[in-house]
């Protein structure tokens, strides 16, 4: 596994004549997510959180993976946002199952909740890489490949305090430019996972 800087620059890399694509669909997503949210309040009220969510959670995952296929030079283009909406049933149930975990343990106590996030942080990806893969066997090969990983991603996350504070200050508008950052750094940190889990399977 590489330093938290090691990540971070492997992200710079994989950006680099990116930027421009990647704040767009930072852009629609965030515009989609908020703006779904928005209209469900005005227009139905009653109801309108539940919908909320069945909309963005897959659209959630969708972000998540296009900057997995960012870093392994795959197909790009903006309709892979919505990829989520095509194994709908499955990736609803993996981000709400995934969310679910983590608001119980924050719900026992901070240390629980993040505990259980990061166990479960890889079930995206791996849903991603083995579309054959039930939800559960998703969850317990995250929590499989984070054995022993959970401090490294934990201090990963915390790295990018900073910058999230400075994305605040500019009124969310670095969070354009941040969030293409982070999920890159993250995919970065997934691929290594997964290399260092297959090592240690061999070995």
């Amino acid at each position: 596994m590489g330093t938290n800087q090691d990540y971070k620059n492997r992200a710079l890399a994989s950006l680099e004549g990116k930027w421009t694509n990647s704040a767009i669909v930072t852009v629609i997503m965030l515009l989609l997510s908020g703006g779904i949210g928005t209209i469900f309040n005005a227009v139905l009220f009653n109801g309108s959180s539940t919908l909320w969510t069945l909309l963005c959670l897959p659209l959630s995952w969708g972000y998540m993976v296009y900057f997995l296929n960012l870093i392994r030079k795959e197909d790009i283009n903006f309709e892979r946002l919505f990829d989520g909406f095509k194994d709908y049933v499955r990736i609803f149930l993996a981000m709400f199952l995934v969310g679910i975990c983590a608001f119980v343990g924050f719900l026992l106590l901070i240390i629980p909740g993040i505990i259980v996030a990061l166990m479960l942080s890889q079930t995206a990806f791996i849903l991603k890489d083995d579309p054959s893969i039930s939800v559960a066997d998703a969850m317990k090969k995250s929590k499989a490949m984070m054995d022993g990983h959970k401090a490294d991603m934990f201090w990963l996350d915390v790295s990018f305090l900073g910058w999230i504070i400075l994305s605040i200050l500019t009124c969310g508008l670095g969070f354009i430019l941040l969030l293409p950052y982070i999920e890159t750094t993250l995919a970065h940190f997934y691929e290594d996972l997964k290399a260092n889990t297959a090592w240690e399977k061999e070995n």
